[in-house]
């Protein structure tokens, strides 16, 4: 019986990390070494969720020394990955940083036609991946050449750091590959009796089943702008707006809202005046206060101040900051954890008050707001600072009710939502609490990975997750993932 020939173009494609490369006329030829045989696997084996029919496949999976190894050449663009043979350089393999989103093919062919004999050697040519020149003939799982056909290992080191993939084992499922998804569903704005609404790429929208059943259907434009409008109504609380006729005042050095002194703008004056000092090609033009004012209530006044310093620098570099107050009984307090113009106060049915700074859900260099941040105003007037309290940098406000809040913290809202690489198995961890209103904390559900959270109407809290097309309902612990391929229009 022959040995199993595969012929390729210059073009490398494979599963997981197998790569099928033709090597074309001026290819240096394989080194001389002993062959070693190869063997199909004896476990299923997925790519993005499509199961390999190895037994008739021209392109199979194989094991050596019980290490997975996968052809590429039907999978290159699914698996996110640019190959480029040269005769001289030898072989790159590139992550693409926009996965494709192709549905995996795989050609078939009559079982009989499909040979059982696998042998391979070390390829004679260097090897690159992600610019890395890779030294095979030390590697304990190398790159593999079976006539002229490269595979490539499903370690650890290359499968998980180099190009972000999530591999899984099952004794039932096998070998499963995950790689870089496109990401479609991108967060949960409303919902109806029965479904979820999900804003999607491409400035789609879509109608997604709550108990994550079926498949999700397209949103018309009509019924687009009538979800929109039930997002709008569903926010907690009102929009913090200050009153045009109300305004803080600036007497020498210092910030005072009603007679009543708020802050001292000396420190900023002095580092101010110490640069212009050392630098004096630059004018010093002093200092722009503004101020909003919020009444809360009779007794109540919440006030934000804005101070813009080193005004040589245009906007919207120029360096500024903001202080919040409490002035309740004519006695000004700072709130903590504020350090951005808040964007909604919630009323509680007691009398207290939650102070809220949303961040911007796309990050400019025009972005006032960059993390969550959260206070309350409890009803004896003392305020506590949340971000502190929760040891977080970020908290998202979902959903207000009269005990309190639900509300997702976390650390690191760039790595959660830029699009950055992020491997699909990194260890990131949100958690989901219900905040009473004397702001003791209560925590929910512990989210393994990172993703835009939503509460519906009766509790459940659900996240689209950031990096793939997976919605889970942590309340009822169902998810439901779909490929990227699965959601192209």
């Amino acid at each position: 019986m022959k040995n199993h020939r595969i012929r390729l173009r210059h073009t490398v494609g494979g599963l997981v990390a197998g790569i099928l490369l033709t090597l074309a006329s001026g290819a240096p030829a394989q080194a001389e070494e002993t062959p070693v045989p190869m063997q199909l696997p004896s476990f299923p084996v997925q790519v993005n969720g499509l199961k390999i029919d190895n037994e008739r496949s021209p392109y199979p999976v194989l094991t050596y020394n019980n290490m997975v190894y996968l052809p590429v050449k039907p999978f290159a663009d699914t698996l996110g990955l640019e190959l480029v043979w040269d005769a001289a350089r030898g072989l790159k393999i590139t992550r693409r940083e926009r996965p494709s989103a192709i549905r995996p093919t795989v050609e078939s062919k009559d079982k009989a036609s499909v040979s059982r004999r696998y042998d391979a050697v070390l390829p004679g040519f260097p090897i690159e991946v992600n610019g890395k020149s890779i030294n095979n003939a030390a590697e304990p799982y190398p790159l593999l050449l079976v006539d002229n056909v490269s595979y490539f290992p499903m370690i650890w080191r290359f499968t998980r750091n180099e190009f972000g993939w999530r591999t899984d084992w099952s004794a039932k499922e096998g070998f499963q590959l995950t790689t870089e998804q496109q990401k479609v569903l991108h967060r949960i704005i409303a919902e109806d009796t029965e479904a979820l609404y999900v804003e999607a790429e491409s400035n789609r929208m879509l109608k997604v089943n709550k108990d994550l059943k079926g498949d999700p259907s397209p949103v018309d434009d009509k019924a687009k702008a009538n979800v929109s409008k039930l997002a709008e109504k569903r926010k907690p609380g009102v929009p913090f707006a200050g009153d045009p006729k109300q305004a803080a005042v600036r007497r020498k050095d210092s910030v005072y809202y009603d007679n009543i002194e708020l802050m001292s703008l000396k420190p900023i004056l002095e580092k101010a005046a110490a640069f212009y000092e050392s630098q004096t090609e630059y004018v010093n033009k002093g200092l722009d206060v503004q101020s909003k004012i919020m009444k809360l209530d009779d007794r109540t006044v919440l006030a934000v101040i804005s101070i813009s310093s080193f005004l040589h620098i245009p906007p919207p570099y120029t360096p500024y900051t903001h202080e919040a107050f409490i002035i309740r009984d004519g006695k000004a307090s700072s709130v903590p954890d504020l350090t951005q113009v808040p964007t909604r106060v919630v009323r509680n049915p007691d009398g207290s008050f939650w102070i809220v700074s949303e961040a911007a859900d796309r990050m400019t260099s025009r972005t006032p707001n960059v993390n969550g941040q959260l206070a309350l105003l409890d009803t004896s007037g003392q305020l506590h600072g949340m971000n502190t309290k929760l040891g977080e940098k970020d908290i998202d406000l979902l959903a207000a009710t009269a005990d309190g809040l639900t509300v997702k913290a976390y650390s690191d809202r760039f790595k959660a939502y830029d699009d950055s690489f992020i491997p699909l198995d990194a260890e990131e961890r949100e958690a989901y609490y219900h905040l009473d209103l004397q702001g003791n904390e209560t925590r929910l559900f512990l989210y393994k990975g990172a993703g835009r959270g939503y509460v519906d109407s009766k509790g459940h809290i659900y996240v689209v997750d950031r990096q793939v097309n997976r919605i889970s309902d942590l309340t009822s612990g169902q998810s439901r993932m779909w490929w990227d391929y699965e959601l192209k229009p």
